[in-house]
């Protein structure tokens, strides 16, 4: 028989419950749910993958991640998204802007004028 899988008491019960049910994606709440049934019935996690739907592997890591770091570590930004940028959305629009005159005057603007501003 396998390894028993259980969950450190970060967060009670209830607020473990609160989470799956205010869960903001599908991912999130797969997260949450194997959270819960860690705490409420320790199992391996081939029985917990098996009844959340998922995977052993993403049992073993939810699990891992959240008895190291708690709440925080099942908050990740997830895939996709806007974080590797140089300028805030305001400072990016203030840079666009200006090209956008130079175009509705007839202006092309090239990439080496564009690196430059």
């Amino acid at each position: 028989m396998g390894q028993v899988t259980q969950a450190y008491p970060h967060l009670d019960l209830e607020m473990v419950r609160q989470k799956v049910k205010l869960a903001s994606s599908h991912w999130n709440k797969q997260k949450w749910l194997v959270i819960y049934n860690a705490l409420v019935d320790p199992r391996t996690s081939a029985e917990i993958a098996r009844h959340c739907g998922v995977s052993e592997g993403f049992v073993r890591k939810v699990i891992q991640q959240y008895n190291r770091t708690g709440e925080i570590g099942l908050s990740t930004p997830g895939k996709g998204g806007r974080r590797n940028c140089y300028l805030s959305w305001d400072e990016e629009k203030q840079l666009i802007d200006g090209f956008k005159e130079k175009a509705r005057c007839g202006q092309i603007a090239t990439a080496i004028q564009i690196k430059l501003a």
